[in-house]
C-alpha cells in the first residue's frame, strides 16, 4: 500500500501529511488521513488472525511492527551508532537489508532528490526492507537527508491533508 500511495494520486492524498513534515520523529508514524488506515491490508488482516484465534500472532506482529517503525521514523541515528561498531559491522549489513532503519527511511522522507542521501521514489518498506532490495527500489548510503519534506508540493490545508476527500482541494479559479 505504502508504494502504491506515491504512485496514485487519490492515495497520496491521503498520505502527504506523512511526508510533509520538515522533521523526522516518532511523530510521524501516525501522521495520515483518517482515511488512509481504512485502507491498510495489514490492518483487515490483523482483523481476521483475531477472528481466526490468532491473537498471539497478532500481538507478536504488533509489537514487532511499532519497534521496527518507531525505529525507521526515529530522530535517534541507532542505526549509524551500531555501524560504527566493527564487528558488528556483518550483522548491520543483514539488518539494514531486512528491516527498515533510520538512515534507509529517513532517506524516503529526504526533501531534494539532489541530496545523495534521498530516495523519495523508492525505500518504501517501513517494517520490511527486504522488498525494496527485492524490487529494486533500495538506496543505502547509510547517511542522512539534509532535509525533509516533499519539494515543489502544493500547500494544502489541515482539513485537506487529514481528511481528504472531506476537504477537497481548492480549485483553481477559472478565466473568462
Amino acid at each position: 500500500q505504502h508504494r502504491a500511495s506515491h504512485s496514485f494520486a487519490w492515495l497520496y492524498n491521503m498520505h502527504r501529511a506523512h511526508h510533509n513534515a520538515r522533521y523526522m520523529s516518532i511523530r510521524l508514524v501516525y501522521r495520515n488521513n483518517i482515511f488512509y488506515y481504512a485502507l491498510m491490508p495489514s490492518i483487515w488482516f490483523s482483523a481476521v488472525l483475531i477472528y481466526m484465534g490468532l491473537g498471539w500472532v497478532f500481538a507478536g506482529y504488533v509489537v514487532v511492527k511499532q519497534l521496527v517503525i518507531i525505529g525507521a521514523h526515529s530522530d535517534v541515528a541507532w542505526d549509524a551508532k551500531l555501524l560504527k561498531i566493527k564487528w558488528l559491522s556483518p550483522v548491520m549489513w543483514v539488518v539494514e537489508r531486512t528491516i527498515s532503519t533510520p538512515a534507509t527511511h529517513h532517506a524516503h522522507h529526504g526533501r531534494h532528490y539532489s541530496d545523495p542521501a534521498v530516495n523519495y521514489k523508492g525505500n518504501f518498506g517501513n517494517l520490511l526492507f527486504f522488498w525494496d532490495i527485492l524490487f529494486g527500489t533500495a538506496k543505502i548510503t547509510r547517511t542522512y537527508p539534509q532535509s525533509y519534506g516533499v519539494e515543489n508540493l502544493p500547500d494544502a490545508t489541515l482539513g485537506q491533508q487529514l481528511a481528504w476527500p472531506l476537504f477537497p482541494e481548492a480549485k483553481a479559479p477559472q478565466k473568462n
